[in-house]
């Protein structure tokens, strides 16, 4: 049984009808959205606010993971609390935790800004991260940082598959 609605301008639509004007949205509508400032399309919520593609020299014997300039000022270092984020902001860096979501375990890794500025996460990246988890060159990680437990999250995202 088909039940019908009474659509915009009077007429008569079905359920699936009706769903499927959901879906797209007037040129008229999407302006109005924009003046009144408000947003009806989903999106979901990504936690991941450093992902990375990772690179040879990322899963080599250089042993250390290098990180955004811009991902880690904007979405880390103000989360931090003072002595740390000044601490990571240094040549000689700063203790921080990682947590491994995937595996439920905790890591202690020293984060640092280079001389160009980036940053990087070393001491025992290759050991506990590499090693451990198998990460190849190619596989996308993704980690943020949890204010409420002091620690980075961390995530193997996508596993590169070859050929």
């Amino acid at each position: 049984m088909k039940t019908n609605f009474t659509g915009a301008a009077g007429t008569n639509m079905t359920v699936e009808e009706r769903i499927a004007s959901f879906r797209y949205y007037s040129k008229e509508d999407k302006e109005e959205e924009r003046r009144f400032g408000v947003s009806t399309v989903l999106k979901l919520y990504d936690p991941w606010r450093i992902r990375k593609v990772l690179f040879t020299s990322d899963v080599d014997s250089s042993s250390r993971l290098l990180l955004g300039k811009e991902g880690v000022e904007k979405h880390v270092l103000p989360l931090l609390g003072n002595n740390l984020a000044h601490e990571c902001a240094t040549r000689e860096g700063g203790n921080v935790i990682i947590f491994d979501l995937d595996t439920r375990s905790e890591h202690r890794l020293v984060m640092k800004r280079w001389s160009t500025g980036s940053f990087v996460l070393t001491s025992n990246w290759v050991k506990e991260f590499v090693s451990r988890r198998g990460l190849e060159r190619h596989d996308e990680i993704g980690m943020y940082w949890d204010p409420f437990n002091s620690r980075f999250c961390f995530s193997l995202l996508t596993k590169f598959r070859r050929n």
